[in-house]
């Protein structure tokens, strides 16, 4: 029986079978559904990342149509555009126009154009291509002729002329506009650098005093007179926000200001640009370097004899306005003049004192960028403008006195673009004051250094300090020269002697007055 048992089929195995049949079945099942799912899911992935797209190319192309003003995005993407700037053409209309033989606008229109007359032009175009590479003729890069030479500095000079902007120019020059903009760069800083700034922008020696005062006393009736100094506000159009605060003045906008000292015939003798519009014409004569030139003894050296009014007195003097204080060397309207004395002496003083106030219209108008607000960024690049257009001013002047024209420089021989625009560290001769020099020396440093070298001397330690001695002496010399600065200051803020100048003067007048009613009585 049990063998007929063993010898039967099994019967599990069908079951078996068809069990792991069955689990296979629903494995590939789930495989399958969950593949449809993934693929599902990554179609709806891509579609949302689509529609991302779209969005987001929509509001770009939102975006750009209301870019801000200077944006340049969009240029970054377009290809940079090429000038094929004519050259030839521009150096053959400067030489047909203005260089040539027989040019088309002769000597007298070319200086009312470029403010500055044949014989100055080409003393400035020797100096710079001599002293400046970039504005000698040649061959560049690309083995094309270079810009001119005489375009690079004629369009200068017609910038500073004119204070618009260079885009004005290029099409006669045939420059690019960061081309033009170095070329007036290179030309402010080279003559502000330049030996012209040492032969027409130098303190007054004491043969220019003499023959100024000469001057002034054949124009003016009055002896020892050297000229009128006064400020005046230039707006600075394109001042950083940053330092609006700083700079803004009595006109409501940022301004640079500039001090200046000027004769009848408008040479300029001192002259300091840029300072803060904040100050006035009193906090800038607390800084100026003509106070210190008076204190330190440097404006004692031009100095001379002479009369007024049958007194003798030994100071040049300058008419300044009501606001300077009382010194020596002022000579200041009188407020509520009382008598006729007084009175002529006041219409007098007022009539002189516009030498300052004519040279300060025509400089405007001559050099028209800063005769508007200044569109310039920077304050070294205003500064070097500024600077090289007061070079060339006296220039000019100098050139029109050895030429002994009695033709007055006037503001309405310059023509200017725009004449609605409302707009109402210079390379100095270095002036050391000998009372102040020492002052920086400290006298506790100097006396630690004594005993430390003598502690060391009693140490058996030789130590040599040549300065030492020197600033020893220094110390000693240190009040003398303290006392000789403040007996100077005493003297010059001395109101007895301002009085008993301005009292001469009007004596003079009166006396010269009298002396012409009785001549045209006569006669």
């Amino acid at each position: 029986m049990s063998r007929d048992h063993a010898n039967k089929p099994n019967s599990f195995v069908p079951v078996l079978l068809a069990a792991g049949a069955a689990l296979v079945a629903s494995i590939f099942s789930a495989a399958a559904i969950a593949l449809d799912e993934d693929q599902a899911f990554k179609r709806e992935e891509g579609a949302i990342f689509a529609a991302a797209s779209v969005i987001a190319c929509n509001l770009l192309d939102g975006r750009s149509t209301k870019k801000r003003v200077g944006d340049k995005s969009d240029d970054l993407q377009r290809p940079r555009k090429y000038f094929c700037w004519d050259r030839q053409r521009a150096k053959f209309c400067i030489n047909m126009d203005y260089l040539g033989p027989h040019p088309t606008f002769g000597p007298d229109d070319f200086q009312r154009i470029f403010r500055v007359s044949r014989t100055t032009y080409d003393r400035l175009h020797n100096y710079l291509c001599e002293m400046q590479p970039f504005f000698r003729d040649g061959i560049d890069a690309t083995k094309r002729e270079k810009i001119s030479s005489h375009a690079k500095i004629l369009i200068g000079l017609k910038y500073l002329a004119y204070g618009t902007t260079v885009n004005a120019f290029r099409d006669y020059f045939q420059v690019g506009e960061s081309t033009a903009m170095k070329c007036v760069k290179l030309l402010t800083k080279e003559v502000t650098n330049s030996p012209f700034c040492k032969e027409f922008f130098k303190s007054m020696t004491s043969s220019d005093a003499r023959r100024v005062e000469a001057y002034h006393s054949t124009v003016h009736g009055v002896r020892g007179m050297i000229g009128s100094l006064d400020c005046s506000h230039v707006v600075w159009g394109n001042c950083p926000v940053a330092h609006h605060g700083q700079f803004q003045g009595k006109e409501g906008k940022p301004t640079l200001v500039v001090e200046a000292m000027v004769d009848h015939s408008l040479y300029v003798w001192h002259a300091v640009f840029g300072y803060c519009g904040t100050l006035n014409d009193l906090t800038i004569w607390d800084s100026s370097l003509l106070l210190q030139a008076m204190c330190d003894g440097t404006f004692d050296e031009i100095d001379f004899q002479f009369t007024i009014g049958g007194e003798q007195f030994q100071k040049l003097w300058l008419l300044v306005d009501g606001i300077y204080p009382p010194l020596s060397r002022f000579v200041k309207p009188i407020s509520v003049p009382i008598g006729d004395t007084e009175a002529l002496f006041s219409m007098w003083q007022e009539a002189k004192r516009k030498d300052v106030e004519r040279f300060f219209g025509v400089f405007k108008k001559k050099f028209y960028l800063f005769g508007r607000p200044i569109p310039l960024a920077f304050i070294e690049d205003i500064l070097d403008a500024f600077y090289c257009c007061l070079i060339l001013h006296n220039m000019a002047v100098r050139e029109r006195l050895d030429a002994s024209s009695d033709v007055m420089e006037s503001e309405l021989h310059y023509d200017c673009v725009d004449d609605t625009a409302v707009a109402d560290e210079a390379q100095l001769d270095a002036r050391v004051n000998p009372a102040l020099q020492y002052t920086n020396l400290k006298e506790e440093h100097v006396n630690e250094r004594v005993l430390e070298v003598e502690y060391l001397s009693a140490l058996g330690i030789n130590v040599v300090d040549l300065t030492l001695p020197l600033d020893v002496q220094r110390i000693s010399l240190l009040p003398q020269y303290q006392r000789v600065a403040q007996h100077r200051w005493n003297q010059l803020y001395n109101g007895n002697d301002h009085l008993k100048l301005s009292k001469a003067i009007a004596r003079e007048l009166k006396i010269n007055y009298d002396e012409y009613k009785k001549r045209n009585s006569s006669s």
